[in-house]
């Protein structure tokens, strides 16, 4: 009987335990590359980028086109470069790198690789340097 009891103890420790660890958020690593630069005049620029995904080759067959029969890759670049803007929206080094908030210089998709390139926008204090 006693035996029993905590057996059932350990039982419904370990379950609260396993439950408690699931339901917290984990930790995402960022997913893009983030570089910085510092001009003069502290200007603080920054470049994001992230793969760019295509789809591999594959031979022409009607389980393979879309729906709408053209064919076209699942998700364009175009959708690729919204998703990267988000990503980067997420990102803890970039919220770190410019609190005050920041400024899309250009965006694009290019060879392997989507591309958002930005400045920090500046404080009042900042502004008064």
């Amino acid at each position: 009987m006693r035996t029993h009891a905590i057996f059932c103890t350990l039982f419904s420790l370990t379950i609260a335990l396993t439950a408690s660890c699931a339901s917290r958020p984990s930790q995402q690593k960022p997913v893009g590359k983030f570089e910085t630069t510092i001009k003069a005049g502290d200007i603080r620029l920054f470049s994001y980028s992230q793969p760019l995904f295509r789809e591999k080759a594959r031979p022409i067959t009607a389980r393979n086109r879309q729906e709408d029969g053209t064919g076209k890759p699942r998700e364009d670049s175009e959708s690729q470069l919204k998703r990267t803007l988000h990503d980067l929206e997420l990102d803890p080094r970039l919220q770190e790198y410019c609190p005050a908030g920041h400024i899309v210089i250009d965006q694009y998709a290019v060879l392997n690789d989507v591309v958002i390139r930005g400045e920090c926008k500046y404080g009042k204090e900042q502004a008064i340097k």
